[in-house]
């Protein structure tokens, strides 16, 4: 009785709504919708650039399906290989997705662009995406053959089979040409009778091949190969809602596509799902949530419906740990015991004492959403310049501010420069830069932000901008030195951000309000001082002279 009240509050009136606008705009002759597909519908309804799915290729999907159930329903199965590729190339596509809304119009260097944004997408849905797709329509069509069709897994023989089985509207978009020339020859970004174009260099027969492209048309044929990929993901929700007795897994089994099914049938339209993932020996089972409501009653609730339902589904976890994410929201969590849920489960009158024991251990943590009027975009877009002139260079600019300081860090390279006061030189005009960037609220929690001088700044000092070699320790000789800047002289950061040992090691040097940690004592500046026995070591070990470097 307890599990259904969690649905019916859950779902809610959620699936006839749904189905009412699935019949009216997708497909009328649907005739349920199963959990696990619910959040997918929506999303093809109302989501950008789900929605823009290929109508053509959508009926063309459904109908060979369903051609395929009614010619050989006894001997089709939806077995966990073809759930699985379904699974990859809907995961895939979900991230292809994101990429699209967010770059799509960004207004860069068209070059750039092309290699940041339209090669790397276009291989994305065509490799990851649609490759997973095909498979998964070859599997099924291996079923009703004697051909060996689920042998196959490149993508070109994958299009033939679909081509020689009345699924060629399905691959019609998808150029083989590109997809080589991407992978195996090269592209190059050309400016053509003042139009940009793209030149695809592939091999084809042994012979050199080349297809011009101009810029506009490439991203047209991005546009289509991912309408393809939605209108086939989308004839595929509706396929396997329509025939979910075709199953062939053991939803008990504690893997990837169990979780992955049960993390699909935990989303709702304002609550998703994003993964299902396990600690070893039963000890935990967490879920991982994306929500839109970040009311602390309404996190409540969803975190006790959604323990319950998932111990019906997993009874032998040690705890139960949902975790709550939003763009404005800190990371949140709460876990419950298996004893707790149990409880719960039988008896409702037990949830104001069990949260009581979840927050007594410390394991209730539900941040309030910042509310601060700020610009989502404006931070999702931002990024800090570089600095590079013919002595050195500024990289990984980051913000690391607090609410009543703003902080930046970053890397300094000094390149072959060696000498004492040339180093110093440039570690202030570094700090000079840096301090007057600009930063950018967090989303999250209230920071120090905007054009204003940074109160703080903190340099990494290498010698080369290198792959590796940028640990701070004392046996990298690529490491110079830390910074530590700080406009009040008052630092904010304990032992330079590093471990203790490794800090107190450092040679130590104050030049007005910038702290400079030397690796090595050749840098730093040297005076005659006369040092007692009873003075404190000038190593920085905060120990007695006597009873640390006098030997």
């Amino acid at each position: 009785m307890i599990l259904e009240l969690c649905r019916s509050k859950y779902y809610g009136h959620r699936h006839s709504e749904i189905l009412a606008i699935v019949r009216k705009q997708i497909i009328g002759s649907i005739e349920h919708i199963e959990s696990e597909m619910l959040s997918l519908f929506y999303d093809f309804l109302n989501k950008e650039p789900y929605y823009y799915w290929n109508r053509d290729v959508f009926n063309k999907t459904v109908e060979g399906l369903e051609t395929l159930y009614d010619e050989h329903y006894s001997e089709l199965q939806i077995t966990e290989n073809i759930l699985e590729h379904f699974l990859f190339g809907l995961n895939t596509y979900r991230q292809t997705a994101e990429v699209i809304s967010d770059l799509r119009n960004v207004n860069d260097n068209p070059e750039i662009k092309t290699r940041l944004y339209r090669i790397p997408t276009y291989i994305s849905i065509v490799e990851g995406c649609l490759s997973n797709l095909y498979k998964v329509l070859t599997l099924l069509l291996d079923q009703t053959t004697d051909k060996d069709y689920k042998s196959q897994s490149k993508l070109n023989p994958l299009c033939t089979i679909l081509k020689n089985n009345d699924f060629e509207l399905l691959v019609v978009d998808v150029n083989i040409d590109i997809r080589n020339a991407i992978n195996h020859g090269g592209v190059i970004y050309k400016n053509v009778d003042g139009s940009p174009t793209l030149e695809f260099q592939y091999s084809k027969n042994r012979e050199q091949q080349i297809l011009h492209m101009k810029l506009y048309e490439f991203d047209e044929l991005i546009d289509q190969v991912f309408d393809v990929a939605s209108a086939i993901i989308l004839g595929l929700v509706t396929y396997l809602n329509n025939h979910k007795n075709l199953f062939q897994v053991n939803l008990k089994e504690k893997l990837f596509i169990p979780f992955s099914l049960l993390a699909l049938e935990l989303s709702i339209p304002e609550a998703r799902c994003r993964s299902i993932s396990d600690l070893p020996n039963d000890k935990q089972l967490n879920i991982d949530m994306y929500i839109k409501n970040t009311d602390a009653a309404s996190i409540n609730e969803m975190s006790i419906i959604l323990s319950l339902l998932a111990y019906e589904r997993y009874n032998d976890y040690a705890q139960f740990m949902i975790s709550f994410s939003n763009e404005r929201l800190p990371s949140s969590w709460i876990r419950f015991t298996n004893n707790e849920v149990e409880r719960i489960l039988f008896d409702v009158n037990n949830i104001e004492r069990v949260f009581e024991e979840v927050i007594d251990r410390g394991d209730y943590v539900v941040w309030s959403p910042s509310t601060e009027k700020i610009d989502l975009n404006e931070i999702k877009y931002f990024r800090f310049p570089n600095y590079k002139d013919a002595r050195y260079s500024i990289n990984q600019i980051e913000d690391a501010s607090i609410t009543d300081r703003k902080r930046l860090k970053g890397h300094l390279y000094l390149g072959d420069i060696d000498t004492r006061e040339e180093i110093i030189e440039i570690i202030k005009n570094s700090i000079d830069w840096v301090k007057n960037l600009k930063n950018v609220p967090s989303p999250t929690f209230h920071v120090k932000n905007g054009e204003m001088e940074a109160d703080s700044v903190y340099l990494n000092v290498y010698r080369k901008d290198t792959r590796k070699n940028k640990a701070t320790v004392l046996s990298n000789d690529n490491f110079v030195c830390k910074v530590d800047y700080n406009i009040d002289g008052k630092t904010t950061l304990k032992n330079g951000g590093i471990g203790s040992a490794i800090w107190n090691q450092l040679s130590k040097e104050q030049q007005d309000n910038i702290l400079i940690a030397w690796n090595g004592s050749q840098y730093r500046e040297r005076m005659k001082v006369k040092i007692r026995r009873n003075d404190l070591c000038p190593c920085g070990s905060k120990r007695k002279y006597k009873k640390c470097c006098i030997k």
